[in-house]
């Protein structure tokens, strides 16, 4: 029953490749192909370890949401009431990227916690925003001016870093060891962490004379984009999501996640300002919504994922879906850079296609 998304996988030019397919219970379809790096030839398998990227981001979220079930934090309240290096921020307003020079003016509102699980602060990420991209390494800087009031626009960025600061500062404990002891030890997530390991698979980047594998990113200790993780240890995940929150949150919790929480406003192109990291993203740009930490999949796709469904992916290539109509979803990892990369897209869409195939 396997062997067409084997065949699939196998013939995809990809140096690794790791796919898993899930119901809300068990895993349906799980494969390996590949290596860890072009230049030693090691083999990869299902359990060998990725840099998840921003697939950690949902995972912080869903801390921030079990702090809030508990009545610990208020998601309407102001983000500084948690963590204070926040309370001094201004908004860009005038801006001569010849220079490198701008002006600033007040927020009009303060950004909350919602604001942060949203996009919709105003934060940016420099590799996928011109403007920030433009004005230079300050603009890196974690405190540096909005790019827009809070609420007006739905734009990726570090908010999700931040709500990382939260989780540590309101748990009282480093954010590793409060995911540990939040979610992966009761999800059984024992091959998830901040550390990085040795045998996990090496970055790798295309040119004309095919992949060469990059230098490790470093240990990130970080709620947006540090995490290490295996397929089958995202998919305990990917399942409890399935099985709307249980047992770390209750329903009503999980469905707000899950549900737009932008609006009227959708999800926006974010353009390729490091054109080595990424290509313009995400799909869906101009009609999915946003959740508490998901996109939000609205259109019909034939074949594919069910509107309402809820994704999000990583810079290294690495992607997810949860299906809520279906009750499946799936995982796809890959170590290549930019993300974006149109060989990964098909080697994503393609599995997709074959899993719905295969639990039809």
């Amino acid at each position: 029953m396997s062997q067409p998304i084997d065949q699939f996988l196998s013939a995809q030019d990809i140096p690794g490749v790791i796919a898993i397919g899930t119901t809300a219970t068990d895993t349906i379809y799980e494969g390996a192909f590949g290596v860890t790096n072009v230049d030693t030839g090691k083999t990869i398998n299902i359990d060998t370890p990725h840099a998840i990227m921003s697939m950690t981001k949902p995972i912080t979220s869903f801390a921030i949401m079990q702090l809030a079930e508990s009545g610990k934090i208020d998601l309407d309240a102001p983000a500084t009431d948690y963590i204070s290096h926040y309370r001094n921020m201004n908004v860009l307003d005038q801006i001569d990227l010849a220079n490198k020079s701008y002006t600033t003016k007040s927020l009009d509102r303060n950004f909350s916690i919602r604001h942060l699980l949203t996009h919709t602060a105003g934060f940016g990420y420099t590799f996928c925003n011109k403007t920030l991209y433009g004005l230079g390494p300050e603009a890196e800087k974690t405190d540096f001016p909005l790019l827009h009031q809070p609420g007006e626009k739905w734009t990726y960025g570090i908010g999700t870093r931040i709500l990382g600061d939260i989780v540590a500062e309101v748990t009282g404990y480093d954010l590793g060891t409060a995911l540990q002891q939040m979610i992966f030890d009761p999800l059984e997530m024992r091959e998830t962490g901040f550390e990085t390991r040795e045998n996990q698979v090496y970055p790798h980047t295309r040119s004309k004379n095919g992949w060469t594998p990059a230098k490790q990113f470093p240990s990130m200790p970080l709620g947006d984009g540090g995490l290490i993780s295996t397929a089958r240890d995202y998919g305990k995940f990917l399942r409890c999501l399935l099985q709307k929150g249980k047992p770390l949150i209750n329903e009503a919790t999980h469905q707000s996640m899950v549900t737009n929480q932008i609006g009227e406003l959708t999800i926006k192109t974010q353009p390729a300002a490091n054109k080595d990291w990424t290509h313009p993203f995400p799909k869906g740009a101009g009609v999915d919504k946003w959740g508490l930490g998901f996109q939000i999949h609205m259109a019909p796709d034939e074949g594919m994922r069910s509107p309402g469904s809820y994704s999000w992916c990583g810079l290294l290539n690495t992607y997810f879906w949860g299906d809520p109509i279906r009750l499946v979803g799936g995982i796809v990892l890959m170590q290549t850079l930019p993300l974006y990369d149109q060989p990964c897209l098909d080697t994503l869409a393609g599995f997709e296609r074959r899993f719905y195939e295969l639990v039809r």
